[in-house]
């Protein structure tokens, strides 16, 4: 396993993604849809409800689209922001098996590169969220 750095505050390139992700809190399983991922973290919404989290650390894993196996890592919620329909949640990774690291940041590069070549997202329209900052 490695550390993650500390420091590191949005300084990662996010990509835009689809990808449904389970979120670990303690002993409960919560299927999530990530919308934006990058080697330091990522961010993931659920519809609002009940929702009892204790701490901030969260476990959650990622299956990448095209790859065999998913990726786990272990995070630290950075802030919470709620709307009438979702709750969403900033999660900057603290931990990562090295093989998984690798095959994020390959995976990644490949997302990046058909950004770059024109294949664009289009952003839904929301109310405004309340941010939790914690």
């Amino acid at each position: 396993m490695i550390a993650m750095s500390q420091r590191e505050r949005r300084g990662a390139h996010r990509v835009p993604v689809s990808i449904y992700v389970s979120q670990v809190v303690g002993d409960e399983l919560h299927r999530c849809f990530s919308t934006s991922l990058s080697m330091s973290g990522l961010y993931m919404e659920r519809m609002t409800g009940a929702f009892g989290r204790r701490s901030r650390i969260v476990q959650v894993e990622i299956p990448l689209p095209g790859e065999n196996d998913s990726l786990w890592a272990k995070g630290v919620v950075v802030y919470d922001c709620i709307d009438p329909l979702f709750h969403g949640t900033a999660v900057r990774f603290a931990a990562m098996a090295d093989g998984h690291r690798r095959l994020l940041l390959d995976w990644l590069g490949e997302q990046k590169r058909s950004l770059a070549l024109g294949d664009r997202r289009t952003n839904i329209f929301r109310a405004p969220a309340t941010l939790i900052r914690h």
